[in-house]
């Protein structure tokens, strides 16, 4: 497939790598893989060695995110250039590794983006056929296990997995372990017929968000039993959404007939409730919703067939309330749904979900999982109260007490004897003097401003309530977070001057002094020329 060159500068120096004593991604990654643990790494392992502090006022994505948004939903058409540029460092290398040509390399590979160009620049390599393979190996494995920065090493793992000849698996689903590098492992892996499905189910298994979904993806053609089970229980479970995978899985893994088949299978149960309720939900979403699964009617009426008593949670109830309802919107014309549906099936459907919503014992269901249920089966329950007629608004306040947030629930209420309630409980659970530290341009994304997101839900309604939780709106005013200080600004306008408490317009002054957004200090200028 290669040629070969001799050239006088061979091997590379490995002692005098271009990126100096900085330790390695695929070290790094190795040492926090915990034995015990089947998925992901430990809490060390996701931050690499090349991440940079992350900008308040800037958007950061999860590991993998970057990659799996802009393959999912943004056309990534390569630069002609740089392409025809990397190739040449590569030749330039492989013939060549001086430590200034394999510096230009390194430096090529740092400055680029890897999804972008590196199925047209596989293309070129084979295409012209001139690179030494043993030559490209020792290359892009020494940076494959070597290199600090990710680039590079998404680079090199990609060529990597072109040369036949080597078992790597073992460093590509080391460095899948981490959703940065999971696609790049799942596609040197089906690049190579002699690792095999098992090899990438193995990834599978072991990858949680982005690169979970881009491994799964490419499991969809698969005819072994054990990974098509796989599928239905936990392939289709990922930490980005469940849409991306659920219809692949779906399908894949033939859960029409897998329900045809079980009748006392608890665990498929419950996965394949959790399955079509995604399909329902997602549908219009990013991915293939209910519409696109050729078998969704089939396996609909199979699992409901499974009778009453399975049947029993809240959340299965939520589950049977939405299926209900889009239903009989395809039986209305509203939303009609093709494939396998005929009228006589989804007329079935319907009177069968009828019985299972008939229950008495639903709402004693729904009542204890308000009460006692884990974070899931409290919002399945919270979301169905209004179907059997239960007000949730206490329970709400009681588990925000208790330490969770259900701020934007407790604000949705008309009566202001319970806003002030919320307000006494927000006073003793938000932060507000952390918050007001002064205007930024802070986008408020992350776990370290949940104070911020709750003080966001309180602001966003206290329009309705004029002249209560001054002290939340003045924190607004002052926030980092430009949301919050937009919240504030909202919520005064809607309460209109007259309402406003006497210092007011000092502190409102004060903000349009401070703001660094032009936008929100144009706003803030407009409430006291009103």
């Amino acid at each position: 497939m290669f040629n070969l060159f001799k050239k006088s500068v061979w091997p590379p120096n490995f002692q005098n790598p271009p990126w100096g004593e900085r330790k390695s991604i695929f070290d790094h990654i190795a040492m926090d893989i915990e034995p015990e643990r089947t998925q992901g790494l430990s809490e060390n392992g996701y931050r690499l060695p090349d991440e940079r502090e992350t900008d308040p006022a800037s958007v950061s994505f999860a590991p993998g995110a970057m990659d799996g948004v802009f393959g999912h939903h943004v056309s990534a058409k390569s630069d002609d250039e740089i392409v025809l540029s990397l190739h040449a460092a590569l030749v330039t290398a492989c013939q060549s590794a001086s430590e200034h040509n394999i510096q230009t390399l390194y430096k090529a590979l740092l400055d680029g983006s890897a999804l972008g160009v590196i199925d047209p620049l596989i293309e070129r390599i084979l295409e012209e056929q001139v690179l030494d393979a043993d030559r490209l190996r020792e290359i892009v494995f020494w940076f494959t296990t070597k290199a600090p920065d990710r680039e590079p090493v998404k680079f090199s793992m990609a060529l990597l997995g072109l040369i036949r000849g080597h078992d790597d698996s073992d460093i590509f689903l080391t460095l899948g372990r981490h959703d940065e590098f999971t696609l790049y492992s799942a596609v040197a892996l089906s690049n190579r017929d002699n690792y095999g499905e098992e090899s990438l189910w193995k990834l599978a298994i072991a990858a949680e968000g982005w690169g979970r979904i881009s491994t799964v993806e490419r499991l969809a053609e698969t005819s072994s039993p054990e990974i098509k089970d796989w599928l239905l229980r936990e392939g289709f479970k990922n930490s980005v959404m469940y849409e991306y995978l659920a219809c692949i899985c779906a399908r894949a893994g033939d859960l029409h007939l897998a329900l045809e088949r079980e009748d006392h299978d608890h665990e498929l149960f419950s996965s394949a409730v959790e399955l079509i309720d995604t399909l329902v939900s997602g549908e219009g979403g990013p991915a293939e919703g209910l519409p696109d699964y050729e078998h969704g009617c089939a396996a609909i009426q199979r699992l409901l067939s499974k009778g009453g008593s399975k049947f029993s949670s809240a959340s299965h109830f939520w589950f049977l309330w939405k299926l209900k309802e889009r239903v009989a919107e395809h039986l209305s014309g509203e939303r009609v749904l093709e494939l396998d549906w005929t009228d006589e099936a989804s007329e079935a459907i319907a009177a069968k979900i009828e019985v299972l919503l008939s229950k008495s014992e639903w709402k004693e269901v729904l009542l204890d999982a308000l009460q006692n249920g884990d974070s899931q089966s409290f919002w399945d329950a919270s979301r169905s109260c209004e179907k059997l007629g239960i007000d949730p608004w206490q329970y709400f306040l009681d588990r925000t007490k208790a330490g969770e947030d259900y701020w934007w629930d407790l604000m949705r209420t008309s009566d202001a004897s319970r806003i002030d309630e919320v307000l006494a409980l927000a006073a003793q659970k938000i932060p507000l003097d952390e918050i007001a530290t002064g205007p930024g341009n802070d986008l408020g994304l992350g776990i370290e401003y949940a104070a911020h997101s709750a003080l966001d839900f309180v602001l966003q309604d206290l329009g309705n309530f004029p002249g209560k939780g001054w002290d939340f709106v003045k924190a607004g005013l002052r926030s980092p977070v430009i949301r919050n200080r937009n919240m504030a600004v909202r919520a005064l306008s809607e309460w209109g001057q007259d309402n406003w408490p006497s210092d007011a317009t000092a502190h409102i002054k004060k903000a349009v002094k401070e703001e660094p957004d032009a936008d929100v200090k144009e706003r803030m200028q407009e409430l006291i020329e009103e």
